[in-house]
């Protein structure tokens, strides 16, 4: 669940990415997981969903590295692009805070590799 004010905008990362609207200061808190906003699909619901369904699940769902449970943001968090410099970094718990002073407009960015397993999701 985003913690900060912010919105999609055209992004050279890919295609579109998420912005933050005001500045954010070192060590901000900008993302938490909660259960309302980011949820975990079970696979064998998932399996018999239509192609159109795993088609958004490939783009928008994530394996975790600590679960392997598939889990989708229903927030605008999942517009953040990867980086393999980012300005978001995790803690233990997999809460996201600013790597430094991030300025209004900037283009909000983390590691994908922290948190999600690599490859396709399957189901």
């Amino acid at each position: 669940m985003l913690l900060i004010e912010v919105e999609i905008n055209r992004s050279d990362i890919h295609g579109i990415g998420l912005f933050c609207k005001n500045d954010i200061a070192k060590g901000t808190k900008v993302w938490m997981f909660h259960p309302v906003f980011d949820i975990i699909l079970d696979d064998d619901q998932v399996r018999d969903l239509p192609v159109t369904a795993h088609e958004f699940l490939k783009i928008y769902g994530y394996r975790s590295v600590q679960t392997n449970e598939l889990i989708v943001n229903l927030d605008l968090s999942r517009h953040i692009n990867h980086s393999d410099q980012p300005n978001l970094v995790s803690d233990a718990d997999s809460n996201y805070y600013a790597a430094f002073h991030i300025l209004a407009g900037t283009e909000l960015t983390c590691d994908y590799r922290e948190f999600s397993v690599s490859g396709v999701n399957e189901f």
